[in-house]
């Protein structure tokens, strides 16, 4: 119930080894850890990468819940076989972390359409969406200021419209940036919010900046959630991780106190 997770994320990736970035979340006292299926982080993406990258959570007892789509395509017309190609690479690393999540950002695409770009986006996930419910795995869609899904409003619409059974990622840097109202969000994604991502309001570590956690809390504590807590920002201060799992662990209190 409401694991905190580390993700690794700018200041981590290209600054500390595979092994290295386990240890420090491992050492930071978190519980899991997101893994983000891309070269930064998974090398060439083979089956030798993939298995040491189970080992590693293995050996330090560290939970996988949500995996990172990692290759921002899914909403660009012209590299749907690419992006279903890799889908079952994502899959596959899923399976292996018996994962619950598959956390895609929904991307703008250079020189396409809103419309046409939303319109790929929903047919492949049309085609993901059944090998994952086999597997008991979501799809969580992240919205970002500026992007496709400019907010969870948005967000929101887009899953009533096209009907498919996907879910949302929250991220609390996103929420500020819209200028939302957290409680009111909270109650907006109650049926469709797979896991919330925890940050600074400037995306520096979480607990820094104006965000209204209590606020949020007392809005995702009503509507029962009980997904992950994932730690994204952009550390530059290496203790900055352990502070940050120290106060996502004070923020998971204030949800289920």
């Amino acid at each position: 119930m409401l694991p905190i997770c580390y993700d690794p994320y700018a200041g981590t990736l290209g600054r500390f080894s595979r092994a290295e970035i386990f240890d420090l979340v491992a050492d930071a006292g978190y519980e899991g850890i997101n893994i983000p299926v891309n070269t930064a982080f998974l090398g060439a993406l083979s089956t030798v990468e993939i298995e040491d990258a189970v080992k590693l959570a293995q050996k330090h007892s560290l939970i996988v819940p949500t995996i990172g789509f990692g290759n921002h395509i899914l909403t660009t017309p012209t590299q749907k076989d690419a992006a279903l190609k890799h889908f079952e690479t994502v899959l596959e690393v899923a399976r292996q972390f018996n994962a619950e999540i598959i956390g895609v950002w929904v991307n703008p695409s250079q020189g396409v359409s809103r419309e046409n770009s939303l319109e790929t986006l929903a047919e492949n996930l049309s085609r993901m969406l059944p090998p994952c419910q086999e597997h008991n795995i979501k799809i969580a869609l992240e919205f970002q200021k500026g992007c496709l899904l400019d907010n969870y409003r948005e967000a929101v619409t887009f899953i009533s419209d096209t009907d498919l059974p996907v879910y949302l990622t929250c991220d609390t840097y996103h929420l500020f940036n819209d200028g939302a109202d957290p409680h009111a969000a909270a109650f907006a994604m109650q049926a469709c919010l797979g896991d919330v991502h925890v940050s600074g309001s400037n995306r520096s570590e979480p607990g820094s900046g104006i965000f209204d956690f209590e606020i949020f809390a007392k809005g995702l504590k009503e509507i029962n959630y009980t997904g992950p807590l994932v730690v994204q920002y952009k550390m530059e201060d290496v203790a900055s991780i352990k502070r940050s799992c120290e106060f996502t662990q004070e923020f998971r209190e204030m949800i289920i106190s």
